[in-house]
């Protein structure tokens, strides 16, 4: 057989790659409906389909109603929820699909070259391992969408008449769609200051040349520049929407940082603790590597429009996890541009004195990317979860995520017709007004920009430290008659539950593992308490059909997540009863089995506490486990097992001064003063930590009579805060047992002193 033939065999080979990654791409795109902010976004679509109009202030919330409110997504709400209407959630996931299979088809047509199938395959498998992490259905499944759109055109077709109509079309779509419409004329005006850079910048090697643009194209871009800005105009903001996403850059500073703080989408994706961490983001930084060391092998011939496209999306990506994205499909680009110009001898060291040598080893490379496509697709087909309401096993791909969304919640709130002003977490917002508007308006969404920073400070408070005056304020402004708390998939925190669950004028009427609702004791509400209201302290654990759940392996986190609640509670006993239960489903799942300990260890039975506490890290392992088995020892007096256990941890995280500190107070406790000074003072060089910690260690030693060295360690508290009051008091006591009054009044003195600055601070923030 002869060099033609395996020329052919490797390019037919070529393709299989590629009709593998499109075909896993079908399938993973469309992954069930997971997404928070549909809901909203459903919400508003149909509210907008029925009324005819785009509201120019909110109506969705209770706490922000009549707040000027520039909905810049208003057409992506009318498609979805139309989509939604007809076909349900199927009809959206097929959407997805559809959206994402044109958008990499258009990537793959713009990179493809014949020569060159195997980077392309492979750079193009690298975009949609970051892509498949924007599979939510949102509105920056269309912007990525335009932004392949843009390129293409931008790239291939410049030298066409209609490339100016078609993106203006697709801008004026995308400017009512999603916020990013303002990479359209950014594409253009780097493309335009590429070019006149080109044209008269001296620039090294052949970088004048590289992808330079004839006359008749730079006029066109210039046309096509002054075109896609006027169609940021139409939109129903007018100059106001077109602006907006200035506004919202502008915005992103301040005390607005607060949102990149507790929003995980809205988190760096690189950090100087993640940067060589390979579990965290390891093919975005894969994409970031390659896409430089293309630059490098193609330096000579550089398209500085890549090069400026890169530097913008890079620095883009590095801002937020949700952009990664973006920056996947510019360094995709990147990549192809780079490649075309080089052969495969600048790519691969390797040397054959036949081509049809070359055509079979590149064949054979092209089946082992292929065999891992397949495994990496065989491995994606097995993700799901058990399914409690049917006895049996749900993909994640196909419906609605039944573990994302507080689900039965929501339909005791449908079901019932409950009407009213809510408060409720972040997380649930989106979700509540999907269901249960107009019924339900919500306390906050996932509207940040609308709601702003100082609304979501005040938010915090309450929802994370269960400020009750705060929650009395909100209470009283905005006329809340109801409180919707999440706990699907995460711990409601004690302070507000137990806060709500004491007042006599709130009433529990629902709760289950994914949420607790109460309603407020008002006449508006009477008949759904007297219907449903609910006293946990009589609860009893739900129990499953063992018959129909037979050998099935599944968490039984329902069961976790109620009992989890009711000991935030107190309610001992009923937690007990479903954790129980839960192992009784389970004797494998850990989470009960520290919960029951930490239940134990909160009635001082610390024997059964350490039975529990020994099994969960036995099974685990992991921090907060082995942190719970080492506090056991603690609690019994079994102060050599306690320090052996802190020790393993700190063998694991060998900078965790939590773990320090607790160890710390065990070698006091077991009057190992020498460690005990020392570890303190290892824990608080490597962690500025809180003071009182370190007075807790202070104070086992002065109880021991060891005032010295109790000085020392109180000493080390006011090194890491000198504001602390009672480590100067503390320290001054110490100098009393001492007999050295003089020094004991000094501390005394600034103890007092500290105190009145405490107090005079609160003032001022009252």
């Amino acid at each position: 057989m002869g060099t033609k033939f395996w020329k052919v065999f490797d390019y037919i080979v070529g393709m299989l790659p590629i009709g593998a990654l499109f075909g896993l791409l079908v399938y993973t795109a469309g992954i069930e409906i997971k997404d928070l902010d549909l809901w909203l976004h459903l919400a508003m679509g149909k509210f907008i389909t029925l009324h005819h109009y785009v509201p120019d202030v909110d109506m969705l919330s209770n706490s922000i109603a009549g707040k000027p409110w520039g909905n810049h997504e208003w057409l992506f709400q009318v498609i979805v929820y139309n989509i939604y209407n007809i076909w349900g959630p199927d009809g959206l996931s097929q959407m997805q699909t559809a959206i994402v299979l044109v958008t990499m088809l258009i990537l793959l047509f713009l990179g493809y070259n014949r020569e060159k199938q195997l980077t392309i395959a492979f750079s193009l498998f690298l975009v949609f391992l970051v892509y498949q992490q924007r599979f939510t259905i949102r509105p920056d499944i269309f912007s990525l969408l335009f932004f392949a759109l843009y390129i293409f055109v931008l790239a291939l077709h410049i030298d066409k008449r209609w490339s100016v109509l078609f993106l203006f079309f697709i801008q004026v779509l995308w400017s009512n769609i999603h916020g990013f419409f303002f990479f359209g004329p950014l594409f253009a005006l780097i493309g335009l200051l590429s070019e006149w850079i080109k044209r008269h910048v001296r620039l090294p090697y052949e970088w004048n040349e590289s992808g330079r643009l004839t006359d008749e194209e730079y006029k066109r871009l210039g046309a096509i520049f002054i075109f896609v800005c006027a169609a940021c105009f139409i939109n129903p903001g007018f100059a106001k929407g077109a602006f907006y996403p200035i506004g919202v850059f502008f915005g992103m500073s301040g005390d607005n940082k607060i949102f990149f703080k507790y929003i995980q989408e809205l988190q760096p994706p690189i950090t100087r603790d993640t940067i060589f961490d390979t579990s965290h983001f390891i093919y975005y930084k894969l994409m970031i590597l390659l896409s430089f060391v293309s630059f490098f092998f193609n330096r000579r011939r550089i398209d500085i429009s890549a090069l400026f496209l890169w530097i913008v999306f890079l620095i883009f990506s590095l801002k937020a996890i949700r952009n990664n994205t973006f920056f996947a499909f510019a360094a995709y680009l990147v990549i192809i541009t780079n490649v075309v110009n080089l052969s495969y001898k600048n790519l691969v060291p390797l040397r054959f004195t036949q081509k049809k040598f070359k055509y079979l080893t590149f064949a054979v490379i092209k089946l082992l990317f292929l065999i891992w496509i397949f495994q990496f697709t065989n491995g994606i087909t097995l993700r799901g979860y058990y399914d409690f309401d049917k006895y049996e096993r749900k993909s994640e791909f196909g419906g609605i995520a039944q573990r994302s969304f507080p689900n039965k919640a929501a339909d005791f709130l449908v079901n019932n017709n409950i009407k009213g002003n809510f408060f409720n977490d972040f997380n649930s917002g989106a979700y509540l007004l999907g269901r249960c508007f107009p019924n339900i308006k919500v306390f906050i969404d996932g509207r940040t920009e609308v709601y702003g920073a100082d609304f979501f400070i005040n938010y915090k408070k309450i929802w994370g430290e269960g400020d009750s005056k705060r929650f009395e304020e909100v209470e009283a402004k905005y006329g809340l008659t109801g409180a919707f708390l999440n706990s699907v998939r995460q711990h409601i925190p004690d302070e507000i539950l137990k806060y709500l669950y004491e007042r006599k004028d709130w009433k529990v009427v629902y709760f289950d593992y994914d949420a607790v609702i109460f309603l407020k004791d008002v006449p508006e509400n009477k008949q759904w308490i007297d219907e449903h209201e609910i006293d946990l302290s009589k609860w009893k654990a739900k129990k499953l059909d063992y018959y129909r759940l037979g050998s099935a392996h599944v968490d039984p986190y329902q069961a976790y997540f109620r009992a989890y609640t009711l000991q935030s509670l107190g309610l001992y006993d009923q937690a007990l009863d479903e954790a129980k239960e839960a192992l009784k489903v389970s004797p494998v799942y850990t989470k009960p089995y520290e919960l029951i300990g930490k239940i134990y260890a909160e009635k001082e039975n610390f024997e059964e506490a350490f039975h529990y506490f020994r099994i969960a890290t036995v099974q685990s392992g992991a921090r907060d486990v082995r942190y719970n088995f080492a506090r056991s020892y603690y609690d019994l007096g079994q102060y050599e097992g306690a320090a052996k256990q802190y020790n393993k941890i700190l063998a694991l995280w060998p900078n965790d001064a939590r773990a320090m500190f607790f160890l710390s107070k065990t070698y006091a406790k077991n009057k190992q003063y020498d460690s005990a000074l020392k570890t303190i003072s290892d824990a608080s060089d490597i962690h500025t930590y809180q003071a009182q910690d370190i007075i807790d260690v202070g104070d086992i030693l002065f109880e021991q009579e060891q005032y010295e060295l109790a000085k020392d360690v109180y000493a080390i508290a006011i090194k890491e805060d000198e504001k602390e009051a009672a480590a100067y008091q503390k320290l001054g006591e110490a100098y009393t047992k001492l007999d050295k009054a003089d020094e004991a009044k000094k501390f005394f003195e600034q103890a007092q002193q500290m105190k009145l600055e405490l107090e005079s601070g609160k003032e001022e923030v009252e």
